[in-house]
């Protein structure tokens, strides 16, 4: 789901390309979970992780469905992630048992329904594939063949967005392919990009401090100088907005060149 959030075009990816779904053309893609175009929705989905059995899925599935449906005028799928895919059969099984209510067809999809992504390009092209391959597939002892890849999408992803895919590739390995992968950081990874991670950390940590002290001083933010403060890197510059937030009356004194 975190990655979902971090890049809203990985669903439309999944649909086409593990289901091979014909998703209408879209500009962009919202978080609120439709696709665009020209600011009209062609198609709304929603997304979900299920890790266990829960049998009113046969009820609810729909009722979020329908929800967005009547919302949005417009057709909408549900995507489900089972990590167990005897769990994805189960409920495979139960939306194609017969019944008496209005039929559905769920999108379930299984770690092996998204393939390990190994190669350098592939992963510089699509980085959040490259990302939820990885976790898909964190149990397997080949994961280890993708961390080149990861470090490939992670560049590719840019500064910001590279630390949240190192978050979320930390927390969704188990601890046996996450040490490897630590292992790989240290003696196979320059020392320089370790050193620009570590950088972008202590940025976003001093960006967050920087719009905490505005928020307790009673300063407003408009949201385009609150997306340049958390996007810069600039360690040297958020020192200078940091030091003008504690004294500052606008946040006109805080950005001033």
């Amino acid at each position: 789901m975190a990655l979902t959030k971090q890049d809203h075009e990985l669903v439309a990816f999944l649909l086409m390309n593990v289901f091979e779904m014909k998703v209408p053309f879209y500009a962009h893609a919202h978080p609120h979970a439709s696709d665009v175009r020209a600011q009209r929705p062609v198609l709304a989905t929603v997304m979900e992780v299920q890790r266990g059995w829960d049998p009113s899925k046969r009820r609810t599935w729909k009722l979020y469905v329908a929800a967005i449906e009547a919302e949005l005028n417009v057709d909408t799928a549900l995507l489900a992630y089972c990590p167990d895919p005897r769990l994805a059969r189960r409920y495979r099984d139960m939306f194609d048992a017969p019944g008496w209510s209005l039929s559905m067809r769920p999108f379930i999809f299984t770690p092996d329904d998204v393939p390990l992504v190994v190669n350098v390009d592939e992963a510089r092209k699509n980085p959040s594939l490259a990302v939820l391959a990885a976790i898909c597939h964190g149990s397997r002892t080949d994961v280890d063949e993708a961390f080149p890849a990861l470090i490939a999408a992670m560049r590719a992803a840019g500064a910001r967005q590279a630390t949240l895919y190192d978050d979320i590739v930390l927390a969704g390995l188990p601890a046996a392919a996450r040490a490897r992968r630590e292992a790989f950081m240290i003696t196979t990874v320059g020392y320089e990009y370790r050193s620009e991670l570590f950088r972008n950390l202590a940025a976003q940590a001093e960006a967050r401090a920087i719009l905490t002290l505005l928020k307790a001083r009673g300063i407003a933010v408009p949201d385009d100088v609150r997306e340049e403060i958390l996007g810069c890197t600039d360690l040297t510059q958020l020192d200078a907005w940091l030091l003008r937030a504690a004294s500052a009356s606008t946040i006109e004194d805080v950005t001033r060149a």
